[in-house]
């Protein structure tokens, strides 16, 4: 049973209840929230880090698309308008990936797109264009100019626009498996970031993703 009181949280539980807690959701993972607390205890805050997951859900979101697609527009001008997927020197990893896309939708007798590709495509890849794998290549310094075409000059470059994309892929995917956030002591700036990196992209979109 949950009620609240006082504006607290509040989680009262029996004594089976709470073994099966530990059973089920396991010793390890509670303990991860509040070491040497009540279960009662540990499991309120796990289910506080659960909806604090979900309101970065929706603003990963926002980012994530909003990011491949100014990618995408970028890198389709940069080939003059072609399939930059065939025609950019991506490395090894980054075409099996792309080949892993092809092969699931063909698996779902889905026709293979330009569009679907990019859709299907994880942020993990996305974040790759702009690491040190590709600094080397010409289109990175581009991506850099134009994807993040909004951000000030002082810090529109690689290494910090690294910083940002890098912290950014892991939240996210910490959040997607509700994976314990709520102890970072910058979790307040971590959500920040993401709607910096979203103004960077396109002022504009700002007060439409807050």
């Amino acid at each position: 049973m949950e009620y609240f009181k006082n504006q607290v949280y509040i989680i009262v539980m029996n004594s089976k209840q709470q073994i099966e807690l530990q059973k089920y959701f396991s010793k390890t993972r509670l303990d991860s929230y509040l070491p040497n607390e009540t279960v009662a205890k540990q499991f309120r805050l796990y289910r506080k880090n659960i909806k604090l997951c979900r309101k970065f859900y929706t603003k990963l979101h926002y980012f994530e698309i909003i990011f491949r697609n100014a990618i995408d527009s970028v890198l389709t001008a940069y080939v003059n308008g072609g399939d930059w997927i065939n025609i950019l020197p991506l490395d090894k990893d980054s075409q099996h990936k792309i080949t892993e896309v092809k092969n699931r939708l063909t698996k779902q007798n889905k026709q293979i797109t330009h569009d679907r590709i990019i859709s299907e495509l994880t942020l993990g890849f996305w974040t790759t264009l702009f690491s040190k794998r590709y600094t080397q290549c010409k289109f990175q310094s581009v991506l850099v100019k134009k994807v993040f075409k909004d951000c000030p000059k002082s810090q529109r470059n690689i290494k910090n626009l690294q910083t940002y994309v890098n912290d950014i892929r892991e939240l996210r995917n910490r959040v997607c498996h509700y994976e314990n956030i709520i102890h970072f002591p910058d979790i307040n700036q971590k959500y920040q970031n993401i709607q910096i990196c979203i103004s960077w992209i396109s002022t504009n979109l700002v007060p439409l993703t807050k």
